[in-house]
């Protein structure tokens, strides 16, 4: 199990508002679940997760991660609840522990700290995290006292008109005394719909004199919750946002960042440069001076150094370096272009290696095929690898040329240094240093161009 203090992440929500058959923590938000993003804020202050679930919510369970412990709570019975639920499956008897909701996917894991940090300098029972987010929101206003601990929390429903005007609000994420947490919770009543509310912990510690004190983060965005698709599109703008200035900061040029967007896995080399327009998804990586785009979507490529990637879709493919695509290719699953390919406009490449130094530059579609290095595939090429029921490879050796709309019907060899004519239908294998000519092609020997004399 990770070191570090427990944090309850709370997952049980139902998420009603979503309209959704998915449980509201498994909505993606820059490629990532809502939970996902909250698990690396928890992980990235040190804490190991309590994750409390519902029967509803319990698939999130698949993506909690190594180190977590996994609570259900059953049935539903409030945040209160749900953290008494958590303290069940908290071997420590004390010390410290956050508490965070699992849809504030926005929370930083340097807030935390810095509430833990708060909470340990004023000795008190529990630190909040709090934001000036300004009047017109639903979360409890915080009252402060004299010395600038809470006095309380107000509900915003039930404060006075001075307090709904004051715009210091509660964004519900707490670091608390475990010790303190273990007597408290048996002492919250729930209300008249049956659930106890986490928020009542905040008066009965003022109650019993205890200090609570509150962090005000500088990002009130962090306290953002994501209860409706609204509210989803919204932390997905602030994410990627966040995202792309992160990579800028390291190096990485967005031309009209705006345009771009970039999922939370994607690693991308100082020196590259965005081009408008680009959607970088999954698991991708790009390696140092490559351009990509404009208006291109990479999803779950390895990209090489000093790539050129124009207005295409990569979708599962590897590029090594020096590779050029583009503009308006496809390469599918499984593609794998060596070192130095030029892929050009409308070319489809699938399960397919081509090998280093060989261009493709228009028109074709190679699919399950080894290419050898420094082959010319000439404009409407096609390997045709489907009979209706099996795919076939096509295998072609270093240095063939394969003629314009020539068709490779698969299973085939095409020797090293052979030439199919154009408009041939090859059939059958062709032999190194030899040419296939016709429909069906016919096997020739190759004879040696001559160039004219001056």
């Amino acid at each position: 199990m990770t070191a570090g203090p427990p944090a309850v992440v709370l997952a049980a929500g139902l998420g009603t508002r979503m309209r959704s058959q998915t449980p509201k923590v498994l909505h993606l938000l820059a490629g990532r679940p809502l939970l996902s993003h909250v698990l690396e804020a928890v992980r990235g202050a040190g804490a190991r997760p309590i994750v409390v679930l519902s029967k509803e919510s319990e698939p999130a369970r698949a993506i909690v991660g190594d180190g977590a412990i996994v609570a259900l709570q059953d049935p539903p019975r409030g945040t209160g609840d749900a953290v008494r639920v958590a303290l069940e499956a908290i071997p420590d008897p004390s010390g410290e522990a956050f508490i965070v909701y699992s849809d504030t996917p926005l929370l930083r894991a340097e807030t935390l700290r810095a509430l833990a940090e708060l909470r340990a300098k004023r000795g008190a029972a529990l630190a909040l995290l709090s934001g000036n987010i300004g009047t017109a929101n639903a979360y409890g206003r915080v009252v402060r006292d004299g010395s600038g601990d809470v006095a309380r929390v107000v509900e915003a429903r039930l404060a006075t008109a001075d307090e709904r005007r004051l715009p210091e609000s509660n964004l519900g994420a707490y670091a608390i005394d475990l010790a303190w947490l273990r007597r408290a919770v048996p002492r919250l009543r729930a209300n008249a719909t049956g659930e106890v509310f986490l928020t009542d912990l905040v008066a009965l510690a003022t109650t019993e004199g205890a200090r609570v004190a509150a962090y005000c983060t500088d990002d009130p965005e962090e306290g953002m919750g994501v209860n409706t698709r609204v509210e989803l599109a919204a932390a997905e703008d602030v994410v990627r946002r966040r995202i792309r200035e992160r990579h800028m900061l390291a190096g990485v040029t967005f031309h009209d960042p705006a345009s771009s967007f970039v999922d939370a896995d994607v690693d991308i080399a100082p020196d590259v440069v965005i081009d408008r327009g680009c959607i970088l998804e999954g698991r991708t990586r790009i390696g140092t001076g490559t351009r990509i785009g404009p208006y291109t979507i990479v999803r779950d490529t390895r990209i090489g150094e000093r790539c050129r990637v124009e207005a295409s879709v990569l979708e599962g493919a590897t590029l090594e370096d020096d590779v050029t695509v583009g503009p308006y290719s496809h390469l599918r699953p499984g593609a794998h272009l060596e070192k130095g390919v030029q892929l050009g406009n409308f070319g489809e490449v699938k399960n397919a290696r081509l090998g280093r130094g060989t261009k493709m530059h228009h028109f074709s579609y190679v699919g399950d095929a080894q290419v050898g290095q420094r082959v010319n595939i000439s404009a409407g090429v096609i390997t045709l690898n489907y009979d209706g029921v099996r795919k076939h490879r096509t295998e072609i050796g270093d240095d063939a040329f394969i003629g314009s709309d020539t068709l490779l019907r698969a299973p085939i060899k095409v020797g090293a240094r052979s030439v199919t004519g154009a408009g041939s239908v090859v059939t059958k294998d062709v032999p190194d240093d030899m040419l296939a000519v016709g429909v069906p092609a016919r096997i020739r020997r190759k004879t040696e161009r001559k160039d004219k004399a001056t």
